[in-house]
């Protein structure tokens, strides 16, 4: 049975899929202020706080934590708030806990800096920080791709490496976090995890893979490694 599934029922009382969803929605939009001309405006960042009963915990834990859930959220918040940027909705970072009282509180958060450290490469050493809005960085070899050059990628990994395209993959910032989706490094792409584990984005359902600080993106040829990205906390 999946998350969904399980969530689709109720749990914990009152706490099934819908309500969490609704609730987490709700709590967000509850912060947003008015600029002018109308336009609905959000923090940067914010953090969502479950508490459920105690045999629940692990279970809201995994959910929230799939990036599919998020990804709801924000097309739920787009519906929600038609006045509001799309490109402006904010980070969100989920927090559960036990408790006796089932509820979902979400309050504004400090924004949180990350960095890319280029190891290997014409340009190891190289430390490359995140822009703190931006919600999608494009990557790749040289600083365009595209058919007449007049795409800007916003992360130079490399400048001359030959086994890095041009056009290598996209990072989304989703959920406090990342997700990387490889384009044209397709599978010679991949996402070391500290713990031993390698995923390849162009293999997963979805297209993408997290990735955490701590995890090092893996540029290949195909059979050895180019550069290493890893990602920190700045």
């Amino acid at each position: 049975m999946s998350l969904k599934s399980l969530l689709g029922g109720v749990i914990d009382g009152e706490l099934g899929h819908p309500d969490l969803l609704r609730r987490v929605v709700d709590g967000i939009a509850k912060l947003r202020r008015h600029a002018d001309r109308g336009v609905e405006v959000l923090p940067p960042e914010v953090e969502v706080h479950i508490t459920v009963g105690e045999g629940s915990v692990q279970v809201i834990e995994r959910f929230v934590n799939d990036p599919s859930f998020d990804r709801e959220v924000e097309a739920a918040l787009r519906n929600k708030l038609v006045r509001a940027r799309e490109d402006r909705m904010p980070v969100r970072r989920y927090f559960v806990k036990a408790g006796k009282k089932t509820q979902v509180t979400v309050k504004e958060s400090a924004p949180k800096t990350y960095q890319l450290k280029i190891e290997g490469g014409d340009r190891a050493g190289t430390t490359v920080p995140m822009q703190g809005e931006k919600r999608v960085f494009l990557v790749g070899r040289g600083p365009w791709h595209g058919d007449e050059q007049q795409v800007a990628n916003d992360i130079i990994v490399s400048e001359t490496e030959k086994g890095i395209s041009r056009r290598a993959a996209r990072l989304h910032r989703v959920s406090g976090t990342f997700e990387i989706e490889a384009l044209g490094q397709s599978e010679a792409l991949v996402v070391a995890r500290p713990d031993g584990q390698r995923l390849r984005p162009a293999l997963s359902a979805s297209g993408r893979v997290p990735v955490h600080p701590g995890d090092v993106i893996e540029f290949t040829d195909g059979a050895k490694t180019v550069l290493t990205v890893k990602l920190e906390e700045a």
